[in-house]
């Protein structure tokens, strides 16, 4: 403890006295300036030779804080030379040739590969401008296109073998047209060769076409060459097309006993081969209801949609003067039977709405729309019967009659969901070769609303064919299998088409046999049946090649 000392000396008590009330003084100001904490502080006062202790409460001075300074680090300045901004390394560009035999895909080739790869692409005049090219040159195979020897469709050369073929292809013919596949049209046909058409995988004869660059660009072909092979390829659909099926009498009594084969037995394979086979149901099917009152009655049992199936066949048209034999109960048992075997039925339905509804098939990446209908004269025997009456209505089921206008409306309808467009049209007079006015305006109804086939039965006989516009027109091909006295001779109709419509056409003969089994024809009979129809069809015009 610190000792604080006055001197002695002779008025020392009025002296202590006053030194008191100072200091009282003092320290009462001080309380009254700033209260806070207190804390006792002893002064000792030497008075006389016993300290006395004094004790007064005193305010505590806090001990001031230095107000906090901020205190600012001062960055030592950047001496280092700053990073240039990287520049975008420019996309490298290249020209590419196409010839004219490919311009078709011009316009999709840039843009795709603009969008799918690291490379602006931009056409060439030509090759030997080009840094990359499509040609005939060895480099990156991109597509092998088959070379066809075409005549005309109603020439009677139209197979060979091939060292012929090559000869042809190599010194020329008069007769033939040695082309691409791709650019044949309906009104040639390409010759088989050794048995092998252009769509078989063992075709001898291709034109190969290769993607080329400079040295350096070998990256850039890779990456082109699977998107030019896509644009390239040229997916082609094969239908396969027949007249009247009847299968009731002699055919429906084997169906019956068990052999659904026997009907198509022996002409199963042109039928089971194509992508998509179609025919006319000439009969009721099922065994439901009554025959109603007209000169003939035909009721297929329900077998016999197995019978079709085995076929081959995917779509029949119920569009007929048959289909209502037995009543419409009869006809709704036969739809649900087709159905049953994956078979599509088109031209009636429970009413005119699913009787004029179309059937969409999508093979090889197009897709091929189906219509069925009906325009048949009253019958001129028996009571007269008028098949108009089976027309569908809103509410009844029935058929889909052949009106122009209406055709017109389903086909413009369909043509926004469908690449390709097939008509089946049930028409004409029985027995009489020319079409009729009716028959032929409703086929051309069709086609002018953008069909691009109309397959033609009901005359119980082959009739012409007829080039219009942009389609082609069968008006009829006559029975197929069908217990019936008559001309016996018959043919299937092969269709190939792609995105542009008909690629090419041609028909194998058949005969009708007794009992109404169809088989091939001879190479003889062929020979008639083929000069049959080109005769019928020297009434219409052929557009040329070009056209």
């Amino acid at each position: 403890m610190t000792h604080f000392f006055t001197r002695h000396h002779a008025n020392k008590p009025v002296l202590f006295r006053g030194l008191l009330l100072i200091l009282v003084f003092l320290l009462g100001s001080c309380q009254a300036e700033q209260p806070a904490p207190t804390e006792h502080t002893t002064i000792l006062v030497e008075s006389s030779p016993t300290p006395i202790k004094v004790e007064e409460t005193a305010a505590s001075e806090p001990t001031a804080v230095p107000p906090k300074t901020a205190t600012a680090t001062a960055v030592p300045p950047n001496t280092a030379t700053p990073s240039p901004t990287p520049t975008p390394t420019p996309t490298p560009t290249l020209s590419l040739f196409i010839p004219p035999a490919w311009e078709h895909i011009t316009a999709s080739a840039i843009e795709q590969l603009n969008t799918h790869t690291d490379f602006n692409w931009q056409l060439a005049n030509s090759e030997p401008e080009s840094d990359i090219a499509l040609s005939k040159n060895d480099g990156e195979l991109v597509h092998r296109e088959p070379l066809v020897l075409a005549v005309p469709y109603n020439a009677a050369w139209d197979s060979t073998d091939e060292q012929t073929a090559l000869n042809v292809i190599e010194n020329g013919h008069p007769l033939v047209q040695v082309i691409p596949w791709k650019d044949i049209n309906p009104t040639q046909k390409a010759m088989h060769l050794d048995g092998r058409f252009p769509t078989d995988t063992d075709y001898p004869f291709y034109e190969n076409w290769f993607l080329t660059g400079e040295t350096g660009h070998e990256t850039a072909v890779a990456t082109a060459a699977p998107i030019l092979q896509t644009l390239m390829s040229d997916p082609v659909i094969h239908i396969a097309a027949v007249g009247d099926i009847m299968l009731d009498r002699t055919l429906g009594n084997v169906i019956a006993e068990g052999d659904i084969e026997f009907p198509f037995k022996l002409v199963a394979d042109p039928l089971q081969q194509a992508d998509i086979t179609i025919g006319n149901l000439e009969s009721a099917l099922g065994n439901t209801g009554e025959p109603v009152e007209k000169s003939y009655t035909f009721q297929s049992p329900p077998a016999a949609a197995a019978s079709l199936a085995w076929g081959g066949f995917d779509v029949i048209s119920l569009a007929n003067n048959h289909a209502l034999d037995y009543g419409s109960e009869s006809l709704l048992q036969g739809i649900e039977l087709l159905k049953e075997q994956k078979i599509a039925p088109i031209g009636a339905g429970a009413n005119a709405e699913l009787a004029r509804a179309p059937h969409i098939i999508s093979v090889n990446g197009l897709k091929v729309a189906f219509l069925a209908y009906v325009h048949v004269p009253v019958e001129a025997v028996g009571n007269g019967f008028d098949t108009a009456t089976w027309t569908a209505t809103e509410t009844t089921p029935g058929l889909a009659w052949a009106v122009p206008a209406e055709i017109v409306e389903d086909v413009t309808a369909v043509s926004t969901q469908a690449d390709l467009i097939v008509v089946m049209l049930h028409s004409g007079y029985e027995y009489v070769e020319p079409p009729s006015a009716e028959q032929a305006a409703a086929a051309h109804a069709a086609i002018d609303a953008g069909a691009h086939l109309v397959v033609g039965h009901h005359a119980h006989i082959l009739q012409a064919v007829e080039f219009y516009k942009q389609g082609v027109i069968a008006y009829g091909l006559g029975n197929f299998a069908f217990n019936i006295d008559g001309n016996a001779n018959t043919a299937i109709l092969h269709i190939w088409l792609d995105h542009d419509g008909i690629r090419q056409f041609e028909f194998t003969p058949a005969i009708v046999q007794y009992g109404g089994q169809p088989r091939l024809a001879t190479p003889e009979e062929s020979s008639t049946i083929l000069g049959q129809i080109y005769r019928l069809s020297q009434g219409f015009p052929i557009p040329s090649p070009e056209n």
